[in-house]
């Protein structure tokens, strides 16, 4: 029996790491190497956080709308197929999307060479850590980020955060683009 649950623990793990993987955020560098970052569960259930860098490979990378002079939003979204689509939308507006699908990955992105110009961040998050404590982290490093908040939860007490704005899901992509664009984040394209 004891081997049976290592092996079943041994599985989940795998596909942990395997969902984590599919959630990394990415995004080029100046040089045109994509930067990785991934968040990845060990055995103890704690977050370790590793950046890898990979070659440029030209025929392999995605064509992007945005450039280095489009503004940057890290976009922060536990639903990974929302994740996508959210992503594809922003990209096709002209902007430069970082993504994470945990408060762990999107804290290490905080902590790269990249500016943020605005955060696009889910209240609930499957950690301890809410979409509230993204902003706060995010907040530390970009003091004036202007920051969008979306739910698909009543907000009982939702706070009042200068500089930002709160969304309910669902929301039609052009409502998000109008207010990224009452936030001052407006596209070249």
């Amino acid at each position: 029996m004891r081997c049976a649950d290592d092996l079943r623990a041994a599985a989940l793990i795998d596909e942990t790491i395997a969902f984590e993987l599919n959630a990394a955020a990415a995004y080029f560098d100046r040089q045109g190497n994509a930067v990785v970052a991934v968040a990845l569960r060990d055995q103890a259930e704690t977050l370790r956080a590793e950046a890898v860098r990979l070659q440029d490979d030209a025929d392999q990378l995605p064509r992007r709308a945005a450039d280095d002079q489009s503004p940057t939003v890290l976009l922060v979204e536990d639903e990974v197929p929302l994740l996508k689509v959210v992503t594809d939308e922003l990209e096709d507006a002209g902007y430069n999307v970082l993504q994470a699908a945990s408060y762990e990955v999107a804290d290490l992105l905080l902590h790269s060479p990249k500016t943020v110009d605005l955060l696009l961040t889910d209240i609930r998050l499957p950690s301890t850590f809410t979409g509230w404590d993204v902003a706060e982290r995010a907040r530390s490093r970009f003091p004036n980020l202007p920051v969008i908040y979306v739910t698909g939860y009543s907000v009982e007490a939702p706070r009042r955060v200068e500089g930002s704005l709160l969304m309910m899901k669902p929301y039609r992509p052009s409502a998000l683009i109008n207010a990224m664009h009452q936030l001052g984040v407006v596209s070249p394209a």
